[in-house]
């Protein structure tokens, strides 16, 4: 599909999104100056909620791409609707051949940006997680910047007229640390490390509004899993004593 089509129904989506979202929830966007001038970049964020996606890409509107589970490109309808919003799949069992990686390449170097969560799953109590080096990856062998971006919620749960923030820091340059296609995971420990300490540096420093530390209601898959094994280390030690 020609690009300009998919730009045109990108930013009619785009609005349509803003229309119906921002008289729910309050949102404001920051640091939008700090957007890089290139045809394509990849957009590194923390990961709050299942809105993320879609709060990622109205902090500039280009047209995204993002991976998305196997699972969600199998219901009929669902899956032609987050193809065309630019979703892709993390893996695809029908054809043994297809690499996730070399997918988002192309996609980049056909003036598409890219959404990557690299904590890989939710925080849903606005901690930010330990990042992975895919996005590093994706960046050395894409030769496009990485922009950091800092979700923040006021409250742990969303609600009618929640406050949100979407910040966005400066980017960074694949180059500025020597890398390039041919890098190893471990030559891209540095610029992984001070991408999510950015991260960091977005939603824990100076908040734009009063924060409530509240229980977060909808906790991630991984999170449960978490809290489950820390229950049941505390009954096997109670019972120890």
């Amino acid at each position: 599909m020609s690009f300009y089509i998919v730009w045109f129904f990108y930013h009619l989506a785009y609005w349509l999104v803003r229309i119906v979202l921002f008289p729910v929830y309050s949102i404001k966007f920051e640091g939008r100056e700090n957007r890089p001038k290139t045809p394509s970049a990849i957009f590194a964020s923390n990961h709050r909620s299942y809105l993320d996606p879609v709060l990622v890409a109205m902090s500039a509107p280009y047209p995204f791409g993002y991976i998305a589970k196997e699972s969600l490109f199998k219901t009929p309808g669902f899956s032609h609707l987050i193809r065309f919003m630019g979703a892709f799949p993390s893996s695809w069992s029908k054809d043994p051949e297809y690499d996730v990686m070399s997918e988002a390449v192309r996609r980049l170097k056909n003036r598409c940006y890219m959404t990557i969560f690299p904590e890989g799953t939710r925080h849903t109590d606005g901690k930010v997680g330990k990042g992975k080096s895919g996005m590093c990856v994706l960046s050395a062998k894409s030769g496009v910047p990485i922009v950091p971006i800092g979700i923040i919620f006021n409250s742990n749960n969303l609600h009618f007229r929640s406050k949100i923030c979407v910040r966005m820091g400066k980017p960074f340059y694949p180059e500025d640390y020597c890398l390039n296609a041919d890098s190893n995971p471990i030559q891209m420990k540095q610029m992984k490390d001070d991408i999510m300490a950015e991260i960091k540096r977005l939603v824990e420093e100076d908040p734009p509004f009063e924060i409530i530390h509240d229980e977060p209601k909808r906790k991630s898959s991984r999170e449960k899993a978490k809290e489950a094994r820390l229950k049941a280390k505390a009954q096997e030690n109670s019972k120890e004593n």
